[in-house]
């Protein structure tokens, strides 16, 4: 009884030191976002009088400041041209890419999976040159079209790996099945494979989505006109510009651009959990 009793005990300490432990990783990640949030709403002077406090007459001025003159409102609509845009091509590639690498046989499959495989271990600043010098001869530099070819060559080997994943744990007897119906292989993936699918094709999309939202190197490189900037590139432009000591309106900016990737996790978040562990654990 005692030695039951003792093991509880143990199991309830360590659950505590972890729930402890978690708190303050949380509160860590957690207060840079509140205080950026507080000092989005004070003035300039308020900031430094109290830089901790809370804000006296809170203010939406630094918002339209960062929108109007910080070019905030046209970063975001650029943002999410290029962010769709990607993941609308990858949902649609991916998917049956994944499929024919994991359900169809044909010569060299094995190459080709392994070429996927190769391009986890290539680093974004080794093809950025040669994809400047591509997207030059296309006549591509600094438009969204580029940018958006860009990333979808650079994600599509992880989204195929993933949903290949995916469509592997498919038991085989389903496409026996359908097989022994008289589908092709192409109504097999269109009726049966690409419905089952349609879960982790979410999920992918909203991990690429946030990746891609975030990206700063591509942009960067690519892009030339402030009017085509995304929105990493434009906080640059404007924590360095002529705003560059104004940081209420600086985190008014910040939260601008974070809000689309925090409202996508709040209403995703579930799905987001189950893609990590996926990849982490597959299942």
């Amino acid at each position: 009884m005692k030695m039951s009793e003792g093991i509880v005990l143990k199991r309830r300490v360590r659950f505590f030191m972890l729930a402890v432990v978690l708190l303050i990783i949380s509160l860590i990640m957690i207060y840079p976002l509140f205080w950026t949030l507080v000092t989005a709403f004070k003035t300039n002077r308020e900031l430094f009088l109290d830089p901790w406090g809370l804000p006296a007459n809170p203010t939406f001025e630094n918002f339209f400041k960062a929108l109007d003159r910080g070019n905030m409102g046209t970063a975001v609509i650029n943002s999410l041209i290029v962010s769709l845009g990607s993941v609308a091509i990858i949902s649609v590639i991916a998917p049956m890419a994944a499929y024919a690498t994991s359900r169809v046989e044909f010569r060299f499959r094995g190459a080709v999976t392994n070429l996927l495989i190769a391009g986890f271990f290539i680093a974004p600043h080794a093809v950025l040159v040669p994809l400047l010098l591509l997207l030059r001869d296309m006549g591509l530099v600094d438009t969204h079209v580029g940018l958006i070819l860009s990333y979808v060559g650079w994600h599509l080997p992880f989204a195929i790996l993933f949903m290949k994943a995916f469509f592997v744990s498919i038991p085989s007897s389903l496409q026996d099945s359908a097989r022994v119906d008289g589908l092709s292989k192409y109504s097999m993936y269109r009726k049966i494979m690409l419905p089952l699918a349609l879960p982790t094709i979410l999920t992918v999309a909203i991990i690429m989505f946030i990746g891609i939202w975030n990206d700063f190197l591509f942009a960067f490189i690519f892009l030339r006109s402030p009017s085509n900037f995304t929105v990493p590139i434009n906080l640059l432009n404007f924590t360095t510009g002529r705003y560059g000591n104004d940081y209420v309106a600086q985190s008014a900016a910040v939260l601008i651009s974070a809000i689309p990737t925090i409202v996508l996790y709040i209403v995703f978040a579930e799905r987001i959990r189950r893609g990590v562990a996926f990849m982490a654990f597959g299942r």
